[in-house]
């Protein structure tokens, strides 16, 4: 009976308070003459400047890489199929089955984002990734530090979204892909030197190329 007690008091008090707060943001104040100086009221009528609000570019989810791995995995496991064998089904029918599972949950969890200023790779519900996993630093990338940017194998049949960037540290740029990207080999055929940056195409890749060629990000030649 007791902790009973002491929980409508505090379930009570709770509401009290809340709704006391509430009321208190749309009530006029009883005597606003005795309350408030001239000062205040002067402050209160001023007409505040809303605050400029960055236009943000949500790119739409695509489904086709992840449905097209799942196909595959189908056509390669499913019972009956005329490329079923015991092999297939293990060494492709299995692992494809299981990338595009994959596949589908990034689709559903993260977005490609555009504003005036950066691309971005964040959550659906638009907060951040935190740290990129494989070379430190926000999954945010300036326009400006852009180099080039593409789409493999191409922009028509996408699998890939790919682009280079010199923001992040130069002592990075080596690191996975960027290792062939960098080479002497590579700089000597054209190539400007940066980081470089995969992505399963999980997005809308027409919505992203228009992105891209909104914000003047090269393209890779």
């Amino acid at each position: 009976m007791m902790k009973n007690s002491i929980f409508l008091f505090y379930f009570f008090s709770l509401v009290f308070v809340q709704v006391n707060a509430f009321s208190s943001m749309i009530r006029p104040p009883l005597f606003p003459a005795v309350i408030q100086s001239r000062k205040q009221r002067t402050i209160a009528s001023r007409r505040i400047k809303p605050l400029e609000v960055s236009p943000l570019e949500i790119i739409p989810p695509s489904y086709n890489l992840a449905a097209g791995s799942l196909a595959l995995g189908a056509i390669f496991g499913v019972p009956g199929s005329p490329l079923k064998s015991k092999i297939g089904a293990f060494v492709a029918g299995i692992p494809l089955a299981l990338f595009g599972v994959f596949l589908a949950f990034q689709t559903t969890t993260l977005r490609f984002t555009f504003d005036d200023k950066n691309f971005s790779l964040v959550k659906s519900d638009l907060t951040s990734l935190g740290e990129n996993v494989v070379v430190g630093g926000e999954n945010v990338w300036a326009y400006d530090k852009f180099v080039n940017y593409d789409f493999f194998p191409s922009a028509d049949f996408p699998i890939l979204v790919y682009f280079k960037e010199t923001q992040t540290p130069e002592n990075m740029w080596m690191v996975g892909p960027g290792e062939k990207a960098n080479s002497p080999e590579a700089i000597a055929k054209g190539a400007v030197p940066g980081q470089v940056h995969f992505f399963p195409a999980i997005g809308n890749v027409d919505s992203i190329r228009k992105a891209f060629e909104a914000k003047n990000c090269a393209k890779l030649p």
